[in-house]
Parts: C-alpha cells; structure tokens; sequence
C-alpha cells in the first residue's frame, strides 16, 4: 500500500517494481485497484505491475471540485513518476481504457503499448451520464449497483458466489466520486484524434457486455493504425475478473511481443 499527494488529495497506488517489463493498469468506473488482481497474479514476478485507485474510488480521496479525464489521465502519468516508471504497456478498462488513450496522445513517450479492454474512444452519449449522476443524487449508489451487474458480467459469472462481492464494492463506492467521474466521461470523445495514436494496441471485447458492445470495441480496433482485436466471448464487461486466468495468458504473451 502506497500513497501520493496531490492538490485534489491522495491517491492510493500499490507498486510491484522489478527488472521485467513495466505495466500500468487503470480500473473501470465504480471499482478499485483489486479488479486487477487475479490477472497480475499470474503474470511473471520479475515483471513490474502498478495499479491505482481513480480520486473518488478504492481508498483514494474524492476530489472536492470537478475534474476532467485528461487531469484523470495526468493523475496516472504522475503514479509512473513516483514509481519511477518511465515507459510503460498501459492496460485500461472500460473508462480505464480511455483514459489509456488520453495518455497515449498527452503524453506518447511515456506508452510503449496498450491494451485497451471493454472500451471506446467516447463512451455512451453526454445525456445518460448525466441521468446516471441525477438518479444517483436521488437514489443512491445501493439502488443503481443492481441494475449495472447485467450490464458488467456474463450469464457464468452472474450464477458465481462472489458477484455479490462485486455488487458490494459498486454499491460502497462513494457517491460523489462516481458521480464527478460520470460527469467527466460526459465530456469525453477522443474519435477525431484515433489516428494520432501510433503505439500498439491489443483491443479486447466481451461478448456479453452491455456497457460496451463487441462492435463498438471492434470499431475501436478498426479505428486505430496499429490494433489488434480480441473477444472474451463468454465475459461481459470485465474480462479480468471474469477469465484472469485466460485474460493473463492473453497480456502476457502481447506484453512479450511488443516489449523490448
């Protein structure tokens, strides 16, 4: 467990730093650093893995005034310089994902390659988020969680035991962060500047997402000059929890590939 200050407040991060390829891995909306840790689990030891909880989720601080995705973009870039992580395979999910894509155009020098999970370069329309964020104010967390698992997971991991751990977690998430976060994915679309991203990039689908569908991730791949496409055909949302095993071997041979 490690800690970083910022003018916001402070980020919860969790470094494993060795001589091996370095990752850095950004969790989806209404989640925290654990959904990658199955995945990380299996990779290699010897490679470098660094996770972090968004402001607003996991035990990082919420932000007390509005943010943007590039300054959520800027929040990782500055988790790398504390790790000491130069250059780096970003791996996101969902909003996650694009936030990856935001680094890859701030800050270029700093992505090696990408691997981009459940994503899009705009992520559903401005006016739905905005309606998530008023039914939240209204409601609660608690009331939404229920209705987003069909949207996160496949029909495998709907019948599992621990969903309900991931209904906890959505549903303990703090308000005002998932909030301010729906707000800044309200204002994001990178479509227009896909063209600007020239690092490698390992696009994965889940057949049975329902946040983002496999076309609209195929068309994220499509978009991108240097893309390849996978499907999790059985996974919903968030492949890394629902197959790590497979999700790991599937990182870990691209990372062996598009690292030096």
């Amino acid at each position: 467990m490690d800690a970083l200050k910022f003018d916001w407040g402070t980020m919860h991060l969790d470094a494993r730093t060795d001589s091996g390829p370095s990752l850095v891995f950004i969790n989806s909306l209404g989640t925290d650093l654990r959904m990658w840790d199955a995945v990380t689990r299996k990779l290699p030891p010897e490679w470098t893995c660094l996770h972090m909880d968004k402001r607003g989720h996991g035990l990082s601080d919420t932000a007390p005034n509005p943010y943007t995705l590039p300054d959520l973009a800027a929040d990782v870039v500055a988790a790398m310089d504390h790790a000491k992580i130069s250059r780096a395979v970003i791996v996101g999910c969902s909003v996650g994902g694009l936030i990856a894509q935001l680094i890859a155009l701030m800050a270029p020098e700093r992505v090696l390659a990408m691997v981009l999970s459940n994503t899009a370069p705009k992520l559903g329309e401005p006016r739905a988020w905005r309606e998530r964020a008023d039914g939240i104010r209204t409601n609660g967390m608690a009331a939404m969680a229920e209705g987003i698992l069909p949207r996160w997971f496949g029909p495998d991991m709907l019948n599992r035991p621990e969903v309900d751990l991931w209904r906890n977690l959505l549903a303990r998430t703090d308000a005002q962060g998932y909030i301010a976060t729906c707000e800044a994915i309200a204002q994001a679309d990178v479509t227009d500047r896909l063209h600007q991203i020239t690092q490698p990039a390992l696009v994965i689908g889940g057949g049975h997402d329902g946040a983002t569908p496999p076309k609209t991730v195929e068309a994220l791949a499509a978009q991108l000059p240097r893309a390849d496409f996978a499907l999790f055909e059985n996974a919903g949302h968030l492949p890394a929890v629902e197959e790590p095993a497979a999700f790991a071997e599937m990182l870990t041979r691209y990372v062996e590939r598009v690292a030096p």
